[in-house]
């Protein structure tokens, strides 16, 4: 049975890709960017391009149920925020193809910080202390009592986008007096005190509120160099952090994928829950290496209904995304006490069992497809850290 999986300019989809072509079920990958990594790939049968989710969602609604009618496929695996639309019209999709998401209500509660935040809380589940820019400024810092430093964030959004760090109350009221942040109203925004600690994420499939398979991973390198998607990472226990976010889930009866990001505080211990992605995520590929197949098992329980329990999974698997990781060489190495020494780590990470999220040797033309279209958008905009292709920045509503 075949399937389509959406937004093939980036590396998730193209983890997708590699794991469900590899079993031999034939793939069809779409996207409104012509230059897509997953289009070059030997395990997309075919592609076509639709109009962008974030600038005609109707066009792309209709455009994916026309092909998925042309294509007689079976599944449809969404990828990144167009899994948000296709939820919120998973009547109309799923009259003509199967797909395994949660409800548009379920999305918008896990992608909305002043939503998950409340559940979780009244669950146990730790969470830093948080509270909405738009009050703090017209009362004041000072009325919080905040232990510094924090962070300004949005409400909404991923990776490192829209977040700044304030160190005294001072920085805090210069960046909050501004009339808008980004370009934005401030109610899309919070404060929250920043949890000094490493990061672990938690990645879970769940059929109709039932626990099926997970994985958990510390990141050990990010872009931003400062914070942000991991670029390196191993896979590690935290039977609390799974305990927290396996409660949340059960609680929302979930359907589908997710994964979460915590900070375990250096001081104490403790996972505090900081956001949540209600789709598929940058480290997929880590799950696959560790034992945990999250593409096949989407699949298989769009196909069918329902899929199999993975217990378990391997820990001290290292993965990497290349691209990602090249990008934050400069910062890496200028920040590292015995840089000798982290060269020949970083050139280590090229071979041995390390897979990648981007770059396969029995696939190589995504990897330098992905490369083309970044120094197309290079030159397009004119600087050396151009902006991610059309997007809604997070905003669901």
């Amino acid at each position: 049975m075949s399937a389509i999986v959406t937004n093939a300019k980036n590396r998730i989809a193209y983890t997708v890709v590699r794991s469900l072509g590899g079993k031999g079920i034939p793939v069809y990958t779409a996207d409104f960017v012509p230059l897509s990594m997953s289009f070059a790939s030997r395990f997309s049968k075919g592609h076509f391009i639709y109009p962008s989710p974030f600038r005609d969602r109707a066009g792309f609604i209709a455009s994916i149920v026309q092909n998925v009618r042309r294509l007689k496929a079976d599944v449809l695996i969404p990828v990144f925020e167009e899994t948000f639309l296709l939820s919120k019209y998973k009547d109309e999709v799923t009259r003509h193809v199967r797909m395994a998401v949660p409800d548009y209500d379920q999305v918008l509660t896990t992608h909305n910080k002043d939503r998950w935040m409340p559940l979780a809380e009244s669950l146990g589940v730790p969470v830093p202390r948080t509270f909405a820019a738009a009050e703090l400024r017209k009362a004041g810092p000072k009325a919080a009592a905040l232990t510094y430093p924090v962070l300004v964030k949005p409400y909404q959004g991923g990776g490192a986008w829209g977040i700044r760090e304030a160190a005294t109350e001072r920085e805090l009221e210069s960046i909050l007096s501004g009339d808008t942040y980004f370009g934005r109203p401030w109610e899309r925004f919070s404060v929250q005190e920043k949890i000094n600690g490493t990061v672990h994420c938690v990645a879970m499939l769940f059929s109709r509120g039932e626990l099926k398979a997970h994985v958990v991973y510390r990141q050990l390198r990010d872009l931003p160099f400062t914070g942000g998607q991991a670029t390196l990472r191993v896979s590690v226990d935290d039977p609390v952090a799974v305990g927290h976010l396996r409660r949340l889930l059960e609680r929302l009866a979930w359907h589908g994928i997710c994964q979460a990001d915590f900070i375990v505080d250096e001081a104490t211990g403790t996972p505090y829950l900081i956001d949540i992605n209600p789709r598929l995520w940058g480290s997929l590929v880590q799950g696959i290496a560790s034992g945990v197949d999250f593409p096949y098992l989407l699949y298989t329980l769009a196909r069918d209904g329902d899929t199999r329990r993975v217990d378990g999974f391997s820990k001290g698997v290292v993965t990497r995304w290349v691209w990602g990781d090249l990008r934050t060489f400069p910062e890496a190495l200028k920040s590292a006490g015995d840089r000798m020494g982290f060269l020949r780590e970083y050139f280590r990470l090229f071979g041995g069992k390390i897979a990648f999220d981007d770059l396969s040797l029995r696939d190589p033309l995504p990897f330098f497809t992905f490369g083309l279209d970044f120094l197309a958008k290079m030159v397009g905009q004119k600087t050396l850290h151009p902006r991610s292709h059309d997007s809604l920045e997070g905003v669901w509503e």
